[in-house]
């Protein structure tokens, strides 16, 4: 733990985390059961204690300074440490909780096992609210400072502090227009090479597996256009010659909406998955606990595999 943290009141890191989590101290209070003077009576003796303001006012209620960001992480990891030795009757209560998650879902995904975490969420932690933010290049460093909670993304990461677990198979299709007149079936290798492709923007792209798997067959698309969401992929192959390469789960999702045709990728590729990532220092915290089991089982339920 920070030396900043060793010698503190323990209720004192339960308020610093409640209004973290809220981005509110009027919301803080009401999940903590205080009242509102309470709390700021409580957040003036953090201020005093640490040297810094931790939280400012933001058009919202109040906003983490960068110590706050700092401290975040390692008092989620004791809070969720004394928590898995307290008695039973002490133990963490999902149905008086409140917290915001804040995530990053790969675009794909969103459809596919968000609703399911709704789901959980309305009847076994009513009090949890989930805001889901934009993909950027830079979602590991806001994991790190604790501007993210968690992502789920498709390709694994080589980092001593992110923590990553697959949630669920991506394989991958080629997607044509409904009887392409230079696609003979199956599609061969030298057409796949030849015809204009639709794919994401550079910025997604980076983000994506595609190009990587790709590049391990050593075979190259001639990209036409370049897209700033999957779902605009669909319609935009459908009434051009353009092709594409999505995921199988994605393109049975939208199948019914637009006349197209499937295609297995002509050359094989490593196998491929969806992933979901974390900071090192959320391992212990109950509420996202919470958050990563109801995922991966969100993650199952909507494509009936089980990723352990």
């Amino acid at each position: 733990m920070s030396a900043n943290l060793k010698n503190m009141d323990l209720n004192l890191l339960v308020i610093f985390e409640a209004i973290y989590s809220n981005n509110n101290i009027s919301r803080a209070s009401e999940r903590l059961g205080m009242s509102q003077p309470a709390v700021s009576n409580a957040l003036a003796r953090l201020r005093h204690s640490l040297d810094d303001q931790l939280f400012i006012r933001s058009p919202k209620g109040v906003a983490p300074t960068t110590k706050a960001r700092e401290l975040i992480h390692p008092v989620r990891e004791a809070l969720g440490l004394i928590g898995r030795h307290l008695p039973s009757g002490a133990s963490f209560d999902l149905l008086s909780y409140k917290r915001i998650f804040r995530v990053i879902v790969a675009e794909p995904l969103e459809p596919l096992i968000m609703p399911a975490l709704v789901r959980a969420a309305v009847t076994e932690a009513p009090g949890i609210s989930v805001e889901c933010i934009q993909a950027h290049p830079k979602l590991f460093d806001d994991l790190r400072t604790g501007l993210l909670d968690l992502v789920c993304f498709s390709f694994p990461v080589d980092m001593t502090d992110i923590v990553y677990k697959p949630i669920c198979r991506a394989d991958l299709v080629v997607v044509s227009r409904r009887d392409h007149p230079h696609i003979a079936k199956p599609l061969d290798l030298a057409t796949f090479g030849r015809l204009r492709h639709i794919t994401l923007n550079r910025e997604l792209r980076s983000l994506t597996f595609v190009d990587k798997s790709l590049a391990v067959t050593s075979t190259s698309r001639e990209v036409a256009y370049m897209a700033s969401k999957i779902w605009s992929m669909p319609p935009m192959i459908e009434r051009t010659d353009l092709i594409g390469v999505l995921p199988r789960f994605f393109v049975n999702s939208i199948s019914s909406n637009f006349d197209l045709d499937v295609h297995e990728l002509p050359t094989e590729i490593p196998e491929q998955h969806f992933f979901m990532a974390w900071h090192i220092g959320a391992n212990l915290d109950q509420g996202h606990i919470w958050l990563r089991e109801s995922l991966m089982q969100a993650a199952r339920e909507a494509t009936g595999r089980n990723e352990g």
